[in-house]
């Protein structure tokens, strides 16, 4: 996540209730990042989203740093999973 004239951001979020929420092999897991999902079946309310079936919603609350060092606003150059 980034924005010019903040910090590139990397992070993660967990699922409340999931088995391996708190099962994490690197540690990282804290209160902040768990949140909760929200399954909705509501047809109305899919299409509020551009979709035409039921639906599992998470709201992330993210804020930003700023910083004026250009190397703090570029992504970490690093092999990522399913990129090239």
């Amino acid at each position: 996540m980034s924005q010019p004239g903040y910090k590139h951001l990397t992070t993660q979020i967990n699922l409340a209730g999931d088995e391996y929420t708190y099962d994490d092999f690197a540690f990282a897991t804290r209160e902040e990042l768990v949140c909760d999902a929200v399954r909705i079946e509501d047809s109305a309310a899919a299409e509020q989203y551009g979709l035409n079936k039921p639906f599992t919603k998470v709201e992330f609350n993210i804020q930003l740093v700023a910083s004026d060092n250009p190397e703090h606003q570029q992504r970490h150059e690093r092999l990522r999973a399913l990129e090239n």
